[in-house]
């Protein structure tokens, strides 16, 4: 039913509600009593086709278009089932035959988060069991900034470690421009606790150039750099399996070197990074001020196919064409080191 490819394609960023196909969300629009939620959101992601083309793109636009999309989303998911299914859905759909796949848990309908989590772990269990997949999809929990603290992270590791290795890790994301409650101590409280419980740590970075995003960085590389420290056991490459950045688009040069010193793998999702301007078309990528080389820790991703309209073939083939390579190396075999990012 769902064509497999010969090469292993792995896709590390990708969001649960930008990732449903629309097949799925029709499916439960019809189901939940909200077709014309359905036919708004098809609508916004038209004028959001448009708007993103423009040039210059208006950024602030797209980003209130795609936030626009994920709400619409959220209305058309109202249940614990919708969950499950859609978790099968999104791995049913990928290209990708590994994939880690991350959502915020929340209460729906008045249930509690840890239902949420519940209903994740059966769609990742019911992918896993549907042998004609031939997929090996996993899960991170997300905490958006804007709400959680390292308490919640702390909740979220319980749940990580409990799951019997269906979670793999905690991410941190949310509304790059909204205040922040995940930030400064409580920030570095939430590193410290995925690294000492040995848990996988995402972290969306450098999304917004903005004094809160540049302080939240510093602060991540100083705890970084700062376990590096107290942990000289550790060699070569200490977060590889450990920690991965997100974007990484607005950094400092003095960030960028603190990135590349610790060698720590980054996610480019490159359709996202175009459609909102974050790399112009005809420059180099951002990224490659860190990194020159997909020798070196890159990782290609969707972060949400359904939204940005990209699959992860398409994705992991520009990622691969946007760096000089120094170090010869086939696009086999970016393909196969990305087995050493997995949390």
């Amino acid at each position: 039913m769902y064509a497999k490819t010969e090469q292993q394609f792995s896709d590390f960023h990708c969001h649960l509600n930008g990732s449903f196909s629309q097949g799925f969300l029709k499916k439960i629009a019809e189901r939940n009593n909200c077709l014309a939620v359905y036919q708004q959101f098809l609508e916004t992601q038209e004028h959001y086709e448009k708007k993103s083309q423009e040039e210059p793109r208006d950024i602030e636009a797209c980003l209130k278009l795609i936030w626009a999309q994920f709400s619409l989303v959220h209305k058309m998911v109202q249940t614990l089932p919708d969950i499950q299914e859609g978790t099968y859905d999104v791995v049913a759909h990928s290209a990708g035959q590994y994939l880690e796949i991350r959502t915020t848990p929340k209460s729906m309908n008045g249930s509690s988060v840890e239902k949420y989590i519940d209903a994740f772990l059966k769609g990742l269990l019911d992918a896993r069991e549907d042998v004609s997949l031939g997929k090996e999809a996993y899960g991170l929990l997300s905490l958006d900034r804007a709400h959680h603290t390292a308490k919640d992270a702390a909740y979220f590791i319980e749940k990580v470690l409990s799951s019997g290795g269906l979670l793999k890790g905690i991410d941190i994301s949310g509304q790059p421009l909204a205040p922040r409650q995940l930030t400064g101590d409580e920030l570095i409280k939430t590193i410290q606790l995925a690294l000492e419980n040995n848990v996988g740590l995402a972290i969306h970075m450098g999304e917004t150039d903005t004094p809160a995003e540049r302080q939240d960085t510093d602060t991540i590389l100083a705890t970084l750099e700062d376990w590096v420290k107290k942990h000289p056991e550790s060699s070569g490459h200490p977060f590889f399996g450990k920690i991965r950045l997100g974007h990484c688009i607005y950094l400092t040069e003095h960030q960028k070197e603190r990135i590349a010193a610790l060698q720590l793998p980054i996610e480019v999702c490159p359709t996202c990074h175009a459609k909102l301007n974050w790399h112009e078309q005809g420059k180099p990528h951002p990224v490659t001020a860190i990194y020159d080389s997909v020798s070196q820790p890159i990782i290609p991703g969707t972060d949400d196919e359904t939204i940005f309209k990209s699959a992860i073939q398409q994705e992991s083939q520009l990622v691969f064409g946007f760096f000089k390579n120094p170090n010869q190396i086939r696009f086999e075999e970016f393909l196969q080191q990305q087995k050493q990012y997995r949390f």
